[in-house]
């Protein structure tokens, strides 16, 4: 579907469920000390990933810059449990008064399933809700990552969360898969997608003679890809669900690019961990793309 140079494009606000995001702008991997001002300004805020089990590793040092505003975290990055957000993080990223949401992951489909079911009894009336995230695993023995696993991994946080709790599924950075992938996860019953997350990258430090860094790519250098997979799933007639797009927000023109793209919120990560603060800031800049209309130069 084209679209003319000319047409004009209203952006309205993101609907999740029965819950409505006041600002497109949406904070990511959210600091366990989130401290500032205006983060009130926000249309929600994302957990950090958590697991089941804490997973052992590096903290902030996991954390590469590796050019301009672009990020590598480290695969063996510290993984808190849920319990832990529960009882220790999550008041005190509530108490901006807006929507929090729980991102998690899980090695298969059970994981996501225990960790869902913790979440319902335990904190059913202090989120809004959960970001599956899904991810290739890092095993090496070759596993591909199908709309089935997806579908059924949702399908199971759905089923343990029940019908009204928001359920966004956050996608790898496959523009050739992207779409089936977002088709599963719609048949298990999100809410909405969000996409993406890490591209798998590698670091090669100064040393020589130093391990090479295996991880996740983020910031600027993912913005190209990630627009290309919202793109791709706002042109999918098969593909219903609202979209996030997360990846390289750094300006009010780069949230921009994504609505203009077909993402109804962003999220901002990695621009937050290099300058604290710049998703409030972002919200204050942008709550008047709620209700402008702007102009599209988009064509496929």
């Amino acid at each position: 579907m084209a679209r003319a140079a000319s047409e004009i494009i209203a952006f309205n606000p993101m609907q999740l469920g029965k819950l409505t995001l006041q600002n497109p702008v949406c904070l990511a991997a959210a600091s366990w000390q989130l401290d500032g001002a205006d983060y009130e300004r926000l249309g929600a805020i994302f957990t950090r990933t958590v697991t089941m089990e804490p997973k052992p590793g590096l903290y902030e040092e996991g954390i590469w810059q590796v050019a301009d505003q672009t990020l590598l975290n480290a695969t063996n990055m510290r993984t808190e449990s849920a319990e832990i957000l529960v009882q220790e993080y999550l008041p005190k990223l509530r108490r901006y008064g807006v929507p929090v949401f729980v991102s998690i992951t899980a090695p298969g489909i059970p994981g996501f399933r225990k960790i869902a079911r913790f979440l319902a009894r335990e904190a059913s009336d202090l989120i809004a809700g959960v970001e599956v995230y899904i991810a290739q695993p890092d095993t090496g023995n070759g596993e591909e990552l199908s709309a089935k696993f997806v579908r059924e991994a949702t399908q199971a946080v759905r089923n343990e969360l029940g019908p009204e709790a928001a359920v966004i599924v956050k996608l790898p950075p496959w523009p050739e898969h992207i779409r089936g992938l977002a088709l599963g996860a719609q048949q298990g019953g999100a809410t909405a997608l969000a996409a993406t997350n890490l591209l798998k990258a590698l670091h090669l430090p100064d040393d020589v003679t130093a391990t090479p860094v295996a991880g996740g790519l983020s910031g600027e250098a993912l913005r190209p890809v990630a627009l290309r997979c919202v793109w791709e799933l706002a042109h999918d007639e098969n593909i219903t669900l609202p979209l996030i797009g997360t990846g390289g927000v750094f300006t009010a023109n780069h949230v921009t690019d994504y609505l203009r793209c077909g993402a109804s919120a962003v999220q901002v990560a990695s621009g937050e961990w290099l300058e604290p603060g710049l998703s409030a800031r972002l919200a204050a800049e942008c709550t008047h793309l709620q209700s402008e209309t702007i102009s599209s130069e988009w064509k496929s």
